[in-house]
């Protein structure tokens, strides 16, 4: 008896432009949608260029530095290679750190998402178009507000993993500068 009042009540407001706000809430949706999914495509790409990345600086981090800090009697030699080791071992955690950041971007999480199974409440199908419209603006609302925290959150993580990426490689760049000159 109480669903029969609300559903009157429902009947009764009228909202005439509220079909095509509710376009606009379904269109807004599946842009956020596609850009959670594009989030996907970039740590893909970023994923494979650091294990290249991990693959370079791991096989030319040479540790043999560390014997050679002994041997040195120059203090110039003995700065420039503590420098040396530590842009090494900076790098080489950077890229793993970033990696690793990465590989947990890949991991799905569960979304807030349009649940269209609640259409299939007949109630609806007897509201006027606008009171119908109205529902579903209110629906899409929901959906739309948990994915934004969710591409905010994921898109801060990759950012976060690509500040370490490009910290790594201005270390490498030292390491090849440092051993040129030695």
């Amino acid at each position: 008896m109480e669903e029969k009042v609300i559903g009157e009540e429902k009947q009764a407001i009228q909202y005439p432009s509220a079909e095509f706000v509710q376009q606009a809430c379904f269109e807004d949706y599946y842009r956020l949608i596609d850009t959670y999914d594009k989030i996907y495509e970039k740590v893909n790409v970023t994923l494979a260029f650091c294990g290249i990345i991990l693959l370079v600086i791991l096989g030319s981090v040479n540790y043999t530095y560390v014997a050679d800090i002994s041997r040195t009697q120059s203090n110039l030699e003995l700065f420039s290679l503590f420098i040396l080791l530590l842009c090494s071992v900076a790098s080489a955690v950077c890229i793993i750190w970033a990696v690793i950041q990465l590989l947990l971007l890949m991991r799905s999480k569960t979304l807030p998402v349009f649940d269209s199974i609640d259409i299939r409440n007949e109630e609806i199908y007897r509201w006027n178009p606008d009171a119908a419209a109205v529902w579903l603006i209110d629906k899409y609302t929901i959906a739309i507000t948990g994915l934004r925290t969710a591409i905010a959150e994921k898109q801060k993580r990759y950012d976060s993993a690509v500040t370490k990426i490009m910290v790594a490689l201005l270390l490498y760049s030292i390491v090849l500068i440092i051993e040129k000159g030695i």
